[in-house]
């Protein structure tokens, strides 16, 4: 009986120990070392006193704070430009080889000028909406104050 209450015990404070992390996978965040080389990137999978814990494409991995230089939330200006281009020329291109052919013009021709509209007008919109994005970025550079301040920030 012992035994038992002891293994319902254990199991159930399990969750106990980790107090010391926060955990909040819908954040996405960009980690520079000290000299501004990008180290990792991913949505954060825990924060513990001394590392941040990344998950990205089904890995994860731990970056120790001395080794943080900085980190910027949110995806880089560049993701929003190739998504948009990305999605205005595939839009345009299906739009454009559904469409009848006009003149000369066959439906791959016409597919072809969806892509160069499709994808211009897409990454002009991209590049619109990073002046809305509202990414920040943290300095770091190994300093534990600076990281317990950072923590703060991103648990708030």
């Amino acid at each position: 009986m012992k035994n038992l209450i002891f293994t319902i015990t254990l199991i159930l404070s399990i969750n106990l120990c980790a107090q010391n992390e926060f955990e909040n996978t819908n954040i996405f965040v960009r980690v520079y070392d000290l000299e501004g080389r990008k180290i990792g990137k991913g949505k954060i999978l825990s924060i513990s006193q001394t590392s941040l814990h990344l998950y990205r494409k089904g890995e994860s991995v731990k970056v120790t704070v001395n080794g943080i230089g900085s980190i910027k939330t949110k995806h880089s200006a560049g993701n929003n430009v190739l998504v948009g281009a990305t999605t205005g020329a595939t839009i345009m291109a299906i739009l454009g080889a559904a469409v009848p052919p006009i003149f000369s013009l066959t439906a791959i021709d016409l597919a072809a000028a969806g892509v160069l509209v499709g994808g211009t007008a897409g990454a002009v919109i991209g590049g619109i909406t990073n002046l809305f994005k509202n990414s920040k970025s943290y300095e770091i550079n190994g300093d534990m104050e600076k990281w317990k301040a950072f923590k703060k920030m991103i648990i708030k």
